[in-house]
């Protein structure tokens, strides 16, 4: 029978069973270039794990799902361990705490914009150098889709317009291609000071492209669905539960923060999808909200807490609605700003993890797969009954 997880009354996150064998010790050294490059590293791998799997055994059984609805999740993570890796190797050469509270500022998520300051603060020349010129131009082409780094992580940006307005059929050989030869070459700056000369296996350095065998593409952008919260949700989740497997089946340690963070974020899209999606909320209340309380878990059930309880006309001993804020209480306090899981340090560069704290990996998955199994449940009902309410406005209409 399959373990279905669900809300329960006890939920501690930082619980570890006496027999527990899964048991994770995150710590940070305080030396920043070394911590970010030890994230990028993470993420790479998560990455790289992912897309491997994608390509081999997804292919194989022809999981089209897989296939498909992985592939957001699969380039934030490519896409975050090259925004590690700029930083890390900037603040190998900036070691002012001010100067790189400045140029963090300055660059935030832009990897173009990174790049050049990566160039300028090292005294990089490109032009002769047919990597750096190519990932030079692959920057800019994710830059110019994802200069603030939330297309592949949310249906649509700040402005509300979505990605992909369109079906596209994109190579997942290509993107694995691109991304390690991005990664490889910001690596080689890292190392030793200077781009590489040898040659790397890529592509035309575009983020997208599109074509090659059926099984090794990632079908997205359906018109029906491009602004639905539902692909990106189950994205996250399913990638989290991912590699969760990998790091109690593999003992994949440094997987640990990548799956913390996929998990963190679809309970954000989870919430974000009842709010958009589901909820009696007028819409520019519901752009306000979603632009208001932005990663903020408890803000956002805040604003659709008391209608899940009016709907849910729960019975007056049922404590699934108080156990719950439990759980999004638990959250918010542990990561407010949605960068505990992907940065070793807040915007002040105030390292996090100094002192170090053990997780049991299978409980910390389980709290989160909870609270998203809740928020998808939520999902359905409000859906069912705005569908209702729909097709009796429409029956009376007609009469």
């Amino acid at each position: 029978m399959m373990d279905y997880k669900w809300i329960r009354p006890d939920m501690d996150l930082y619980y570890i069973g006496e027999n527990e064998e899964h048991i994770i010790t995150v710590t940070n050294s305080g030396i920043l270039e070394v911590d970010f490059y030890k994230y990028a590293q993470s993420f790479y791998e998560a990455a790289e794990t992912v897309i491997h799997y994608l390509g081999e055994e997804a292919a194989e059984n022809h999981d089209i799902a897989k296939l498909d609805l992985w592939y957001f999740a699969t380039v934030y993570l490519y896409r975050q361990s090259l925004e590690l890796l700029l930083k890390a190797s900037i603040f190998q050469t900036v070691m002012d705490v001010g100067d790189r509270k400045d140029i963090v500022a300055e660059i935030r998520h832009d990897l173009k914009q990174s790049f050049e300051k990566l160039i300028e603060i090292k005294g990089l020349a490109i032009d002769e150098n047919e990597n750096a010129k190519w990932v030079m131009d692959y920057l800019s082409d994710i830059s110019r889709i994802d200069k603030e780094s939330d297309m592949f992580r949310y249906p649509f940006g700040s402005n509300f317009k979505a990605l992909f307005d369109k079906q596209t059929h994109i190579s997942l050989v290509a993107t694995h291609d691109n991304m390690n030869k991005a990664y490889t070459v910001i690596k080689e700056t890292y190392d030793t000071g200077a781009f590489p000369t040898q040659d790397y296996e890529s592509y035309s350095p575009q983020l997208i492209i599109e074509g090659g065998h059926y099984y090794q593409q990632s079908v997205v952008g359906y018109k029906y669905s491009r602004n639905s919260f539902y692909p990106y949700f189950s994205s996250y989740s399913e990638v989290g539960n991912f590699l969760k497997d990998k790091i109690i089946m593999q003992k994949k340690c440094d997987l640990f923060m990548p799956m913390c963070y996929l998990y963190r974020n679809a309970v954000e899209l989870g919430l974000k999808r009842v709010i958009v999606e589901d909820s009696h909320i007028d819409n520019s209340k519901i752009m306000k909200i979603t632009r208001r309380k932005k990663h903020s878990i408890l803000g956002l059930w805040n604003s659709i807490a008391d209608e899940i309880r009016e709907y849910a006309n729960a019975p007056d001993d049922d404590t699934t609605l108080e156990d719950t804020q439990q759980y999004i209480q638990t959250f918010h306090d542990f990561d407010q700003s949605s960068d505990l899981f992907r940065y070793p340090c807040n915007k002040n560069m105030d390292s996090y993890f100094l002192d170090s704290k053990k997780f049991a990996v299978e409980n910390v998955a389980s709290c989160f797969e909870e609270l998203c199994n809740f928020l998808d449940a939520v999902d359905s009902m409000l859906s069912e009954i705005k569908d209702y309410e729909a097709e009796m406005a429409s029956y009376y209409d007609y009469y």
